[in-house]
C-alpha cells in the first residue's frame, strides 16, 4: 500500500469514530441546567426500558414533552403509567393547533406550543424532561434547544 492509500483508510477510520461518538452522544441524557424552577434534560432516541426506569427514579415530579414513539413504547412496559409523571405533552407536529387536553395529557404541533404550557405549569420543584425519536429528530431537538435557550435568557 501506498502512503496515500494510507492516509486515506485513516481518514476514512477517523471519519467512522467521530460520527460513531456522535451518534452515541445523541442517545444519552442530556442536563440543560434550570427553567422556571424546573431542572431540564433532553434525551434523542431513549431506550424506552431505561427511560421508564429513569423516569420513576427521578426525586420530583416529571413534565415530560415527547414523540408518540415514546408515549406508545411506554404504554407497553408500563400498562398502569408512570408514577412519577406529573404532566405529559405529546408532540404532534403535523397538526394545525392544539387537539386536546385530559388528565394532565396535552397534544401540541410544536415546541413552541409546548414552552407555552410548560410555563402555566405550577409545580416546583420539577424535572422537564424532553425526549424525542421519530424521523424528524433533529429538527425538533434542535427547535427544543432554541426555545430553552430563549426561555432561559429571559
Amino acid at each position: 500500500m501506498s502512503e496515500k492509500e494510507i492516509a486515506q483508510i485513516e481518514d476514512t477510520l477517523i471519519q467512522a469514530r467521530k460520527k460513531g461518538l456522535l451518534k452515541a452522544s445523541d442517545t444519552t441524557m442530556h442536563s440543560h441546567g434550570k427553567l422556571w424552577g424546573m431542572d431540564v434534560f433532553s434525551w434523542i432516541h431513549p431506550n424506552p426500558a431505561v427511560l421508564t426506569a429513569t423516569m420513576n427514579s427521578f426525586p420530583f415530579p416529571v413534565i415530560w414533552v415527547s414523540s408518540s414513539l415514546e408515549k406508545e413504547s411506554i404504554k407497553e412496559l408500563t400498562p398502569n403509567g408512570l408514577q412519577n409523571v406529573y404532566y405529559s405533552i405529546e408532540l404532534a407536529p403535523n397538526q394545525n393547533e392544539i387537539i386536546s387536553e385530559e388528565n394532565n395529557h396535552i397534544l401540541v404541533n410544536s415546541v413552541s406550543k409546548a414552552f407555552e404550557v410548560i410555563q402555566s405549569i405550577k409545580i416546583k420543584p420539577s424535572i422537564l424532561l424532553f425526549t424525542y425519536a421519530n424521523s424528524d429528530w433533529e429538527f425538533q431537538r434542535n427547535s427544543f434547544k432554541e426555545y430553552l435557550s430563549l426561555a432561559q435568557a429571559k
